[in-house]
């Protein structure tokens, strides 16, 4: 196995110190500095460890990364460290997926030691019988699949069962190469639920519910556009935001998420709350 670990934080003397440390202790140790960077770092190679900072400069950004690892890379684990974090948020963090939450106040040796405890497990679980008891492994997960789509992403009872059943056919399918079944589950279904709402968001006609009308046909009447337009004025400025970005300007929930620092999972359901709002502005 290979004992590899990335380091992220906005902090570039935190980054050098961590990695150099790292490398001394026979690892291969690679840094970023922000979520952009640890990502395409990501795309271009498997790290069996991630140690990231919670805070990328926003929360939300931090965020952001755990869900975009879990997507991009459902088998590495992800050990959270950060200055502070009230319970509930660092209870978010867990159900995010990550593995653990650190505090920098327990020092860096605390960060090498849950490394090592980490990088061991992996070990241990490769070093395990191949074999995989599905219904053990549906029955455990089974709960911990249906919440992603649900909680996170927003989707209904019928799309999370969608997903989370192409996620087991494509886990039957490559099982075989798979040395961490509940993670790469978890993962999978993630990155299900993002593909599911940009294909929803591509094919979705613009007036699902009569409100954005006057907005997606060009030769809409001046009357009309001037009715969305005065009731898009009423809106506070987030779901007005959002209306816009999406509905007008067609921009993906990942470039949403990046405009107005948003979890990706939030904005779906956000952007139909919004939706919402519009319609009940406009019937007044």
């Amino acid at each position: 196995m290979e004992r590899s670990v990335l380091i992220v934080d906005d902090e570039p003397l935190i980054v050098e110190g961590l990695t150099a440390y790292l490398e001394c202790e026979d690892l291969v140790a690679a840094g970023a500095t922000d979520r952009a960077s640890a990502t395409a770092i990501l795309a271009a190679g498997h790290f069996a460890v991630i140690v990231a900072d919670l805070c990328l400069t926003t929360i939300e950004e931090g965020l952001a990364l755990i869900d975009e690892v879990r997507a991009l890379s459902p088998e590495s684990r992800i050990i959270t460290i950060t200055g502070y974090a009230r319970p509930e948020l660092q209870a978010e963090v867990l159900e995010r997926g990550s593995a653990m939450v650190l505090l920098k106040s327990d020092g860096e040796r605390a960060i090498f030691e849950a490394i090592r405890d980490v990088l061991r497990e992996i070990e241990r679980e490769a070093d395990r019988d191949d074999t995989v008891d599905l219904e053990t492994l549906y029955l455990n997960t089974t709960r911990l699949l249906q919440s992603i789509p649900r909680k996170r992403y927003g989707l209904s009872a019928q799309q999370a069962e969608d997903v989370v059943q192409e996620a087991w056919i494509l886990f039957l399918e490559k099982r075989g190469f798979v040395r961490t079944p509940r993670a790469w589950l978890a993962g999978t279904v993630s990155n299900l639920c993002l593909r599911m709402l940009d294909r929803t968001r591509r094919s979705q006609s613009l007036d699902d519910d009569g409100a954005f009308e006057a907005i997606a046909a060009a030769d809409e009447a001046i009357d009309s556009r001037l009715i969305v337009g005065e009731a898009l004025s009423r809106l506070d400025s987030r779901s007005r935001d959002l209306c816009v970005r999406i509905a007008i300007e067609g921009q993906s929930y990942a470039e949403v998420s990046e405009a107005m620092s948003l979890p990706i999972g939030s904005v779906g359901p956000l952007y139909m709350r919004a939706k919402d709002k519009l319609r009940r502005t406009m019937e007044c």
